[in-house]
């Protein structure tokens, strides 16, 4: 190598270092302008032209004299590398005829003036908002390159003339911006695929019913791809070791398709370009699919907050059960959480590589991540069945203080990467909305219309279940209590499905005296039942509960109180509060007979039902079958009804209304033999909806039951009434 072509080698890598150096350094810089009307790719621009910003950036190295306080580097020194001011940039002749003379060679002919001008007034500054603006305009500063430059300045002096940049430098700048900007645009696009197909596929989904499609095609889809449990007998009843419930075909074909799409988007449509100044190689791979899966987590996130509202907005607008969305809710949970790690460990590694962890970390974006990234992590231990079942209480906090925690180093891990630059953020402030919209509005306003202070009358029924009347309120379907006096966790609420309570019911229900003993060493407890005088109360609601201990073991211990506790009514909720029904326990033309099985206090989510007008003089039949442990319950509900001309229960049979009612005490249905006799055995002429409340052993009972029977050629649906939390 010649002497010359050695020093022009070593000056080019000089000053290629000096410029890497100096766009290291101004990456440290996160600020920026705020971006308005969107994100990237989804009504705003990255860098637009690409070309003008890889110019600036590729002169952004050279040292300029503004002055003893703004040189670029300290004279000698590459270890001392300071970034001019804005003002410097905003000043300085040579650095603007050197960055107008980039462009003018490196941006298409046919950009436009004005284009390069609107970049030209915002960028040569720098990026940040109330910057200086520049002395001359793009044209201006062009217009006084008299001699077209032909060579490089030394990076070790002060840019004293026009120079050219470094096309390698240039390049790999081109490179990694172009690329980024397509790959981000790419990310944010897919997002909103992503969050934009989960809410209006289940209302396309809902509408399906509307279709011309004959019965016995929709008893088959129902019975073969929807109904049963996608393997096994078990939907409601605890599965996998009992750490989660098993999807139906149906719920599992959206599941399928939630992770599908999801893999698929995190795989396809990367753009690769070399030279890359940030990324190279499987490095350019590895961080694309970081930036690709963090931001489907943000959509994931909304969705998994949507489907888990009380109060979610599809509940309204479609046919689907909230036990359904919960469950997506759960999937897309997981999804969110993996895709978060992911990116997490993907970006740890890069950092690693590269020896920069230590600075890196320091940063507060980088913390706030991690932090974001362990609250989502934790979330998913304290959320399983078990825990859910036996500390519900404990998992209702823990989850909303992850949850918190997650979501603000989250929204803060882009703001202080980002500072509003480019709209990233907009993603986590909609998940937040959501959760805030159910939460602080739609919440308090369910509570506010039912009246602050109400009083429920507690009645003991048996050791085993308890009645709750509350007067003065107006809800249907299933209500949400609270008793802030029983606990300090006032903000504890539980699920119950709601009986209208008329005005000329009595609390004439059985209650409970309980003798303990001992008999072989065992406790035992002796019941004697006992009916409470008769005490007229106002229209209202009323719940039978069965105790599980805790809440309502504290309830128990109020009964007889005749001044009743303190309660807070949230309701209507269930599907009662959807615009489209279906299937749905009601008789039609197509369906004009309903069988209805129910557990325990499942009755009342059948009895407000049986209330209806529409079961009058139905052209089909109409039948309950109800199975309980203990008399009292029955003799409670029968007090309940007396004044509605509800007939009295004589061999376990009675008629309510046009409703045949059988119920089995203490042993339990044989629902094979039941709908066999039922839809087979000819009794239920045309096409029969089967409706069942009670606990999950018999729900999944009679959903396989059902499906069998649809495979069979009897035209039947199913339907069930389950609140998941």
């Amino acid at each position: 190598m010649s002497r010359l072509t050695s020093r022009t080698y070593w000056r080019s890598l000089l000053v290629i270092a000096v410029c890497i150096a100096g766009a290291v350094e101004a990456g440290k810089d996160f600020t920026g302008r705020v971006a308005h009307g969107g994100t990237v790719g989804l009504g705003v621009k990255q860098w637009d032209p690409v070309c003008a910003y890889a110019c600036r950036n590729s002169a952004a190295g050279f040292m300029l004299d503004c002055g003893d306080s703004h040189h670029g580097m300290d004279h000698g020194s590459m270890m001392m590398h300071h970034m001019p001011s804005p003002q410097c940039y905003a000043t300085n002749d040579f650095f603007m005829q050197t960055l107008a003379w980039c462009i003018h060679t490196h941006c298409p002919e046919d950009t436009p003036i004005s284009k390069l001008e609107t970049y030209w007034e915002m960028n040569v500054a720098g990026r940040k908002d109330n910057q200086p603006l520049p002395k001359y305009s793009y044209q201006d500063a062009l217009a006084r390159v008299i001699d077209p430059p032909n060579e490089i300045v030394n990076s070790t002096d002060i840019l004293n003339r026009t120079s050219l940049v470094n096309e390698w430098f240039y390049a790999a700048n081109y490179g990694a911006l172009s690329a980024i900007e397509k790959n981000i645009s790419v990310d944010n696009v897919y997002t909103l695929v992503i969050v934009l197909t989960c809410t209006l596929g289940p209302i396309l989904f809902s509408f399906v019913r509307f279709l011309p499609i004959p019965q016995s095609l929709i008893t088959k889809i129902y019975s073969n791809f929807i109904d049963p449990p996608v393997f096994g007998s078990n939907h409601a009843v605890p599965a996998l070791f009992g750490l989660g419930t098993t999807p139906t075909r149906g719920q599992a074909l959206f599941i399928v398709y939630i992770w599908g799409i999801n893999i698929i988007l995190s795989g396809v449509s990367y753009t690769i370009v070399s030279p890359n100044l940030w990324y190279e190689g499987p490095q350019a791979v590895a961080m694309s699919v970081a930036n690709r899966v963090g931001m489907l987590s943000f959509g994931n996130l909304i969705l998994a907050i949507l489907y888990s509202s009380r109060n979610n907005l599809l509940l309204y607008v479609t046919n689907w059960s909230r036990s359904t969305f919960v469950l997506l809710h759960r999937w897309l949970g997981f999804l969110t959480i993996i895709q978060a790690c992911l990116h997490s460990v993907l970006y740890l590694q890069y950092q690693v590589k590269l020896g920069t962890h230590a600075e890196e970390a320091a940063y507060p974006y980088w913390y706030w991540g991690i932090i974001g990234t362990l609250g989502f992590t934790l979330i998913l231990p304290f959320s399983i069945l078990p825990i859910r079942q036996r500390m519900y209480e404990f998992f209702l906090a823990s989850h909303i203080i992850l949850f918190l925690i997650a979501i603000i180093g989250t929204f803060l891990h882009v703001y202080f990467r980002y500072y509003w630059q480019w709209g990233y953020e907009i993603w986590v402030a909609v998940a937040f909305a959501f959760w805030g919209f159910d939460r602080f509005l739609m919440r308090p306003i369910k509570l506010v219309q039912n009246g602050l202070v109400k009083r429920a009358h507690i009645s003991v029924i048996d050791e085993d279940h308890l009645k709750v009347e509350i007067p003065g309120v107006n809800v249907q379907g299933q209500a949400y209590l609270y008793f802030p006096t029983l606990t300090w966790r006032v903000w504890e609420n539980h699920p119950f499905s709601v009986l209208p309570l008329a005005p000329t019911s009595r609390s004439t229900t059985p209650s409970e005296d309980l003798e303990t003993g001992k008999e072989g060493g065992q406790e035992a407890k002796t019941t004697i039942a006992r009916v409470s005088g008769e005490e007229q109360r106002g229209s209202g609601i009323v719940f039978f509960i069965r105790c599980m201990g805790g809440l309502t073991s504290k309830l128990a211990a109020q009964a007889g109180d005749a001044n009743g506790i303190l309660t807070l009514v949230e309701g209507s909720y269930g599907p009662e509060s959807s615009i489209l029904y279906s299937p749905s326990p009601r008789p039609s033309t197509r369906y004009p007979n309903v069988l209805f099985f129910a557990g325990g206090v499942g009755i009342t989510g059948v009895l407000p039902l049986l209330d209806r007008p529409f079961l009058t003089s139905t052209p089909g039949t109409t039948k309950l079958f109800w199975g309980v442990r203990t008399e009292p319950l029955v003799r409670a509900v029968e007090d309940l009804l007396g004044g509605r001309g509800v007939g009295k229960f004589v061999d376990n049979k009675a008629r309510w209304g046009d409703t045949d009612v059988k119920i089995s005490i203490g042993e339990r249905i044989n629902i094979k033999e039941v709908l066999e006799h039922e839809i087979l055995g000819g009794n239920c002429n045309g096409g029969t909806t089967v409706m069942v409340c009670g606990p999950p052993s018999m729900r999944d009972e009679v959903r396989i039951m059902v499906s069998r029977l649809g495979k069979r050629g009897a035209i039947v649906r199913f339907t069930e009434d389950q609140y998941s939390w």
